[in-house]
Parts: structure tokens; C-alpha cells; sequence
């Protein structure tokens, strides 16, 4: 089966679905191939649709004409309200206006390619974008559980100060981007630049972390704490990466946590280094 008749089909069976009821009664003009439909002057039909045949309207159509894989043609004498055309032409001599106006999308095979070309793009994007939510409610729900017991730390020093971390953690995303940048123009520091990308990467996700659970804490109802830790936080990964996949707003969340997510995980092995030192005993 042809391209263009497949999409025909489709086409026909949902514009019938989308007409009014009064428009299949007896008053709906209708023509499947061979000759054209014919609406003469003085003629009054509620709706007329044609398939692969052309359609002459003189007389009036008060809903729609619709035409498949043909031309329309409009008679000096035509009053039409919507004109619809798919794969055809619309011709006009006496420019004659339709109250709701006249609509032509040609069904060529380049356009067909084009038009199957961006639905595969629009679903592969969504079926990417799936899988990595997937994969980052898995993630997180897995690292948070696995590592609950030691983000007590990241989440006392965001208590009592939020700010700054965000604004240490921008820093060093920036410092970061600006070393990557610089190293990926050599082919000497190209491996250079993947390793701080890495160590980036795994230092956000890391810090990240203790901020959803921090986060989750302030703005969701206590009785989440009392919840089994697995289950707590599915629910915090799941909230977490249902927001950060909003428009906008979830660039701005993902921006902002991984931010902070960075300056928590700075902090605190700066903090770690400065004990052992302390610790260490000097020789």
C-alpha cells in the first residue's frame, strides 16, 4: 500500500470521526474516485468530501468541503464556509472568499518523508528522554538508599547555609567549564578534560543527593520520614526527576540543585581533608 494512500485513509477516518452529526445525514455530498463531485449553482449542501476525485462547487456548502488526492474548483457562483484540500489544488478564478477560509496541504511523497522523518526524531526523543528518566529515578533511589547514613552532614550544612553552597558550587561549574573548554583544544589535554568532566559529574550526583532529601524534608509532609528508606526515597527520585523534566522551570531546578549539589560536595571534602590533617600527628 502507497504511502499516500495509507496516510488518505488515516486522514478520512478521523476528519469523519471530527464531523458534526448533521453532516453524515442525507446532506453530506460525498464521492469516492471517478468522476467529479459536482455541486451546481443553486444547489445547497451541508458538507462535501471527495477521494481521489476532484470537487466543483457552484451551488453553497455551509459546513465543509473536504477533498483528498484531488482538486477543488469554486465556480464564480460558489458560497462555501471552510475549504479543506490534501494532495490536491485549489483553484479560484474568481477569488471568492470562504467565511472561515481555505486550507491546501500537499501530500507529496518528499513531504511524506519529511513528515514520517520528524515524528521518528519527536519519538525517539521521547523514548530517550524515558529511558534516562528511568535511569536517574533508579539511580538515585539506589545511591540515596545505599549511602543514607552518611548525608547527614550535607544536609546540616545546607540548613544553615543554602546560599552559599549554590553560589561555591556555580563557581566551580564555571572554573570547571572554563578547564575543559581550554584543555579540549589540545589532543594532549583531551584526556585531561574527561577525567574533571567524570569527577564532576560523579561529585554532583553525589552531592545532589543530600539536597532532594533536604528539600524533600522542608516541602513534603512529615510523615515521609517515617516511610521505609527505600520507599522514601522512590518517592523523593520520582518527585526529583518529575520536576527537572517540566519546561523551564525544570532547567532552572536542575541547575540550581546541581549547583548546590556540587558546593555540598566540595564542602565537604574540604571539610574531610582539613580533620585528617588535623588528625595527623606532626613528624
Amino acid at each position: 500500500m502507497k504511502p499516500q494512500l495509507k496516510v488518505s485513509i488515516v486522514l478520512v477516518m478521523t476528519l469523519l470521526l471530527l464531523f458534526p452529526a448533521n453532516a453524515l445525514a442525507d446532506e453530506l455530498s460525498a464521492q469516492f474516485g471517478g468522476n467529479p463531485l459536482v455541486v451546481p449553482a443553486g444547489q445547497v449542501v451541508e458538507s462535501v468530501f471527495a477521494l481521489s476525485t476532484d470537487a466543483h462547487i457552484g451551488g453553497s456548502v455551509r459546513d465543509v468541503v473536504l477533498v483528498i488526492n484531488g482538486d477543488v474548483y469554486l465556480e464564480p457562483t460558489a458560497q462555501t464556509d471552510l475549504v479543506i484540500d490534501l494532495g490536491g489544488q485549489v483553484f479560484n478564478p474568481a477569488d471568492i472568499s470562504a467565511k472561515t477560509g481555505i486550507f491546501r496541504l500537499s501530500l507529496t511523497p518528499q513531504f511524506l518523508n519529511e513528515l514520517f522523518i520528524g515524528l521518528a526524531m519527536i519519538l525517539g526523543l521521547w523514548l530517550a528522554r524515558l529511558i534516562f528518566s528511568v535511569l536517574g529515578i533508579v539511580l538515585l533511589t539506589g545511591l540515596g538508599f545505599l549511602l543514607r547514613k552518611r548525608l547527614q552532614q550535607g544536609k546540616n550544612l545546607l540548613a544553615n547555609s543554602f546560599l552559599r553552597l549554590f553560589a561555591i558550587g556555580l563557581a566551580a561549574a564555571l572554573i570547571m567549564m572554563g578547564l575543559v573548554i581550554l584543555l579540549s583544544l589540545t589532543v594532549v589535554g583531551i584526556p585531561l578534560a574527561i577525567l574533571i568532566c567524570l569527577v564532576g559529574i560523579g561529585a554532583i550526583l553525589l552531592g545532589t543527593l543530600p539536597v532532594i532529601e533536604y528539600i524533600g524534608q522542608e516541602a513534603l509532609s512529615p510523615r515521609l520520614l517515617e516511610y521505609p528508606a527505600l520507599s522514601k526515597w522512590f518517592i523523593l527520585a520520582l518527585l526529583f526527576v518529575s520536576v527537572i523534566n517540566l519546561p523551564i522551570i525544570g532547567v532552572i531546578v536542575l541547575i540550581g540543585a546541581a549547583s548546590t549539589g556540587l558546593g555540598v560536595a566540595l564542602t565537604t571534602g574540604w571539610i574531610y581533608l582539613k580533620d585528617r590533617r588535623q588528625k595527623t600527628p606532626n613528624i
